[in-house]
């Protein structure tokens, strides 16, 4: 009887756990042709690529970090280095690239 318990038990955990995980990657991918939009501080502009630092985004599940965003084609119109900006994003092939971009409205 023990046994039979013990292997429900098991059974039971391995199940949560496995059920748990798969939820944990549904929520942490993004949406096929979602956009994000968060705020941030300009670190770095050039014609490929904008480093913002940006506090964390929920719905991607990441934390406050500095990351590069891949400039659209043509690039948008340049930012200074220390400007807080408004902004949007989303995930393309290589990385994740800005829709638009703009000085916040303090």
């Amino acid at each position: 009887m023990r046994l039979i318990t013990a292997i429900l038990i098991s059974l039971f955990f391995s199940s949560a756990a496995q059920t748990a995980e798969m939820q944990h990657h549904q929520h942490a991918a993004p949406a096929e042709d979602a956009v994000y939009h968060s705020t941030g501080t300009v670190k770095a502009w050039s014609d490929k690529k904008v480093l913002l630092a940006h506090p964390a985004i929920p719905a991607l599940n990441w934390p406050p970090m500095t990351m590069n965003f891949l400039q659209p084609q043509p690039p948008l119109p340049a930012l200074v280095a220390g400007a807080q900006v408004d902004f949007s994003f989303r995930q393309v092939d290589g990385g994740y690239q800005l829709t638009a971009i703009s000085a916040s409205q303090q």
